[in-house]
């Protein structure tokens, strides 16, 4: 909305008090207006009532009302002329003069109308949907892991902010968000689910801000698709074809060697998949064998720990040395860490996206972990970066485990070796036979 002028105020003015005609003699026409002339002083033209068109020795042309109020003569410019013609001027004069009447002066009350506009204005836009949703995410950022949150903000802004983040926040209806989210539904189940979470977690915000008096988001029953939707679990590589999954990215012909690394080291740490492909080169310490994964690239936002068992430390220092930037390069920008989808899009290509998700690798080893009996489910637990919800007992975990944490990820790579000898013993078997 733009800034109100002193002209569309008058006019306001007159409008609302319907002045539409004067108790005194007009002396101008248009033509009289446009023929006007510039002297060699200051010219003026009465049309009555105050109001005058003023030509200085320019010939810009301006209409100005003059008036007493409190003993004081005063001068107003409504406007330049022939951007308000003279129509518009005695409009405007109409109102002035009303105001005048009432002992209001013209130029104080446009001036408290222009703020009080003003403020309304920045009121509105500070309470819109998307304005209280992006100080909610900004509350509530520090709680989850920056990928999380980058996320989070492009499927509102996606599926939410495109319909409702203009509109005023006490504005916006049970109904409305009802028909949002049933029309999404049916598409994207999951989507929906989400962005009602988010809705409603939203307006929690603005009733705590007392910019609503309540939560108007729909129940979670409206979302027919979203409520008898079963999670499915991921699909988890079964350890005894781990050695075939290790032989196929060591014998990949077409597969860059940055990419076996990567598949390799994301096997042999538990990690996230986007823990591996961003793993910077200043995060590990291969003397110590330690990889600090630091808390901002971790989904709990806790720093990590991962103790590196021989094989890792020797693929890492395959592919260095280096001191800084990225582990694994994005091929089409060396700056920039690889894709996350790249080792998902590899599991696809060669012939295991039936059998397992890349993210279920983690399942696999610590199903393996957990069968064996070996090893404390603590130590598994802290291995897998899950998230102790006791602070305390979390550090003294993580202080505590570390001979049992070390031991844990060199046994798996221990295996990883065997399970890949005995694929290979297979492998020469088949082809012999």
């Amino acid at each position: 909305m733009p800034t109100p002028t002193a002209l569309t105020i008058l006019l306001e003015v007159a409008d609302q008090n319907r002045l539409t005609s004067d108790e005194f003699k007009r002396s101008l026409n248009a033509r009289k207006v446009l023929n006007a002339k510039a002297g060699d002083g200051a010219t003026k033209l009465a049309d009555g009532g105050g109001l005058t068109l003023y030509i200085p020795p320019s010939g810009a042309k301006a209409w100005r009302y003059r008036y007493r109020l409190q003993g004081k003569e005063q001068t107003l410019t409504i406007g330049a002329y022939p951007e308000v013609s003279l129509e518009c001027a005695r409009i405007a004069h109409r109102g002035a003069r009303w105001l005048v009447a009432r002992g209001v002066h013209p130029r104080s009350y446009i001036e408290d109308e222009v703020a009080a506009r003003t403020a309304r204005e920045q009121a509105a836009n500070e309470h819109t949907f998307k304005a209280v949703a992006k100080r909610w995410m900004a509350a509530t950022a520090s709680h989850l892991a920056p990928r999380t949150a980058r996320h989070r903000e492009a499927m509102l802004e996606k599926h939410v902010l495109g319909a409702l983040g203009d509109r005023a926040v006490h504005e916006i209806t049970r109904k409305e968000l009802h028909g949002l989210l049933t029309a999404l539904d049916p598409r994207a189940p999951v989507t929906a689910r989400y962005c009602r979470g988010y809705i409603n977690q939203i307006f929690e915000y603005a009733v705590d801000g007392e910019l609503v008096q309540a939560n108007p988001t729909p129940r979670s029953r409206v979302l027919a698709n979203a409520s008898t939707r079963k999670e499915k679990p991921r699909k988890a590589l079964p350890v005894g074809r781990l050695g075939e999954f290790l032989m196929a990215v060591e014998d990949a012909p077409s597969t860059a060697q940055e990419t076996k690394s990567a598949l390799r080291l994301l096997v042999m740490t538990w990690c996230r998949t986007s823990e591996v492909t961003g793993a910077r080169w200043e995060e590990f310490s291969l003397d110590d064998a330690v990889w600090l994964i630091p808390a901002a690239r971790m989904k709990g936002g806790e720093e990590h720990r991962v103790f590196l068992s021989r094989q890792v430390v020797e693929l890492l220092r395959a592919l260095g040395p280096k001191t800084e930037g990225p582990v694994f390069r994005n091929r089409k920008n060396p700056n920039e860490p690889m894709h996350r989808m790249t080792l998902t899009n590899w599991r696809k290509r060669w012939g295991f996206g039936d059998v397992m998700d890349i993210h279920g690798l983690r399942a696999t080893a610590s199903t393996w972990a957990n069968e064996s009996g070996r090893y404390r489910p603590d130590v598994i637990e802290v291995a897998l970066a899950h998230k102790e919800a006791d602070r305390v007992r979390a550090a003294y975990n993580r202080a505590e485990f570390s001979e049992g944490l070390r031991a844990l990820w060199q046994d798996w790579s221990d295996l990883c070796d065997r399970k890949l000898a005995e694929a290979r013993e297979k492998s020469k078997g088949r082809s012999t036979s």
